[in-house]
């Protein structure tokens, strides 16, 4: 009998340890998931500030015709560098003047703010990020329009998305 008492103990323990193990795997994909949620929450955010950013400075984001257009100091192609300036200080930017030194220096402040808040690197800024005026859903149009669209992307280790790579875009009119 006592052989058997023991084996009991042992068969418990081997529950009880399966189910610690189950248990830490459901923490860990919910630790993952619960991070991969925050990093689109803050491109969705990200993005409305820079749609914000534009509308409050619409003498560089719109032309003559008020519409956003590849002519546009916020502009950025896929494969195309921001052309942003470097700001000390973007708390305490003064941005009344407008025009494209403004629009410049907001580029500037969001990059930052991007490249502080979510994962990556200068080939996803260069290669996947875009600004440029939008005529149809997730898809960039030559010519001018009173939409543009936004795409960030960023890198995502939880395997939630293809090739470990995220995009938000976001089509606002302005």
């Amino acid at each position: 009998m006592a052989g058997f008492s023991l084996i009991e103990v042992l068969i418990a323990l081997l529950v009880l340890c399966a189910g610690v193990l189950g248990m830490v795997a459901l923490q860990t994909q919910g630790l993952q998931l619960s991070q991969s949620a925050n990093q689109r929450s803050t491109a969705v955010m990200l993005a409305q500030d820079l749609v914000e950013m534009m509308r409050s400075n619409p003498e560089a984001a719109l032309n003559a015709a008020e519409l956003f257009s590849n002519t546009s100091s916020y502009y950025k192609a896929a494969g195309s560098e921001f052309s942003s300036a470097s700001v000390a200080n973007c708390a305490s930017l003064d941005r009344s003047a407008g025009g494209s030194t403004v629009a410049s220096q907001d580029l500037g402040c969001w990059l930052q703010e991007v490249q502080n808040q979510l994962p990556v690197t200068s080939g996803l800024l260069k290669g996947n990020f875009t600004i440029c005026p939008s005529k149809q859903d997730n898809a960039c149009s030559s010519g001018s329009s009173s939409v543009v669209m936004i795409q960030l992307a960023w890198q995502d280790k939880t395997g939630a998305c293809t090739d470990n790579i995220c995009y938000y875009r976001l089509r606002a009119e302005l």
